[in-house]
C-alpha cells in the first residue's frame, strides 16, 4: 500500500480507502479473481486503486477499470469527503 493513503477493512465485504482527502467505501475483493484489496496499491494523484494479485486498476470515483485483466468494474458503495465520514466507516449508503 502506498504511504499516501490508507486502506482499512470494514467488515468482511468492504474496505474503506482514505486517499487525497476522500473516503471511499468499496468492495473488499477485486472483481477479477477476488484479490484482497486491503493489500492494494493506491495512487492519490489519479484516485486509483490497484489489486495486488493481477494488477487490475480501478478509478475510485467511478469504479471503472483503467488497466489490467478485470472485465467488471469495482463496486463503489459510497464516497465522502474525509472529514464527513465517521471513524467507524459510516456512510450515507
Amino acid at each position: 500500500m502506498a504511504a499516501e493513503g490508507t486502506i482499512r477493512e470494514v467488515g468482511e465485504d468492504l474496505v474503506l480507502v482514505e486517499l487525497a482527502g476522500r473516503k471511499v467505501l468499496v468492495s473488499a475483493r477485486c472483481p477479477h479473481r477476488q484479490g484482497k484489496l486491503k493489500f492494494a496499491h493506491l495512487d492519490g494523484g489519479r484516485m486509483r486503486i490497484t489489486c495486488p494479485l493481477h494488477y487490475s486498476t480501478f478509478d475510485l470515483g467511478t469504479g471503472e477499470r483503467t488497466a489490467g485483466p478485470a472485465c467488471d468494474p469495482l463496486r463503489i458503495v459510497d464516497t465522502l469527503p474525509a472529514q464527513d465520514a465517521a471513524e467507524t466507516g459510516r456512510t450515507g449508503a
